[in-house]
């Protein structure tokens, strides 16, 4: 895919990660342990070389779409795939968790890209979040959904504090489900469309609200090698604005057309530029018998200053949707 990187782990890399988790594991009980939050960045500086220079240059390089392939995830080790994330949360914690070693990696590799936070409408609120099929939801629009399409989409498009970056962690995936990613490198856009496209003429609904919508640009930054905020599913033209109905009806025709399939296998961690694609799941059939998709992910923001005064603090990570002005 263009603008894809890969890096293998080597032997000796899986070695060194699995002796810095040990002594982290040792000294931490959670992911969400804010003694560990503020000292992550700086354990993540202890990961090996040859990864934390590939996950540096591929943020500094804004590359759309970039995976780590070779850490060892055991499955039978994990036990059976939760039946949804607050099964997953209740039945173990910290240390005791299946996952916890995997948790402590990608908040780690993520520290590298920018600082790892949550929403608390998302999850609970929890830092890290278990994707899986949900029964019940199968035709939501959501991460949980599974028979019906996840379509392309940015990660909290109607949230000024979106993440800069998404990076997951798959811990099984049987049937090859893959993610769908669209780069914006790829579209092919007639001028005075983007030119439309940049105008704050399209709304989403902010998270947290009760019919409160947001109106901004879908095309941002250098003309050259613009940034997207899109959605297939939510996003709409403000009222009356005939040319905005009309340039997003051309995007979405425009991104399904280069919209191409990322399968990860369990062991990869994969990582998103939130400002550079859009993303999404074709449908698939779940199994429900404990053996399904389960992928971990974290959200990371590389200036969350701008979101202090609804996280309670300079430390805190979970920004409180219901306090945004």
């Amino acid at each position: 895919m263009t603008g894809a990187g890969r890096l293998t782990l080597r032997d000796g890399e899986v070695e060194e990660i699995d002796l810095l988790l040990t002594e982290v594991t040792a000294r931490y009980g959670a992911v969400d342990d804010s003694a560990f939050l503020r000292e992550a960045e700086a354990i993540a500086h202890r990961l090996p070389l040859r990864l934390r220079t590939f996950l540096v240059s591929c943020r500094s390089r804004e590359r759309p779409l970039f995976a780590v392939e070779g850490w060892p995830v055991r499955d039978e080790a994990l036990g059976p795939t939760p039946p949804d994330w607050q099964e997953a949360w209740r039945g173990a914690s910290g240390r005791s968790d299946t996952t916890y070693r995997h948790q402590l990696l990608l908040v780690l590799a993520a520290s590298l890209i920018g600082d790892a936070f949550a929403l608390s409408t998302v999850q609970g609120g929890h830092l890290v979040n278990h994707i899986v099929p949900v029964r019940g939801t199968e035709e939501y629009v959501s991460a949980t959904s599974s028979t019906r399409e996840l379509a392309w989409h940015t990660e909290e498009a109607g949230f000024r504090f979106r993440p800069d970056h998404l990076a997951f962690v798959c811990l099984r995936n049987p049937d090859k489900v893959p993610t769908t990613v669209g780069l914006v490198d790829d579209l092919v856009l007639d001028p005075a469309v983007a030119e439309v496209l940049r105008r704050p003429l399209f709304g989403m609904p902010r998270p947290g609200t009760e019919g409160r919508t947001e109106y901004a640009p879908v095309l941002y930054g250098p003309a050259d090698r613009p940034y997207l905020s899109a959605d297939s599913v939510y996003m709409a033209p403000a009222p009356g604005a005939d040319d905005a109905a009309e340039a997003l009806a051309v995007l979405g025709a425009a991104l399904d057309a280069v919209l191409r399939p990322f399968t990860a296998r369990p062991g990869d961690l994969y990582f998103l530029d939130n400002h550079r694609a859009v993303h999404g799941r074709p449908a698939f059939r779940p199994r429900y018998d404990g053996t399904d998709r389960w992928l971990l992910r974290v959200k990371a923001r590389r200036d969350l200053r701008g979101s202090a005064a609804c996280r309670g603090g300079a430390g805190a990570r979970v920004v409180d949707a219901d306090r945004l002005a």
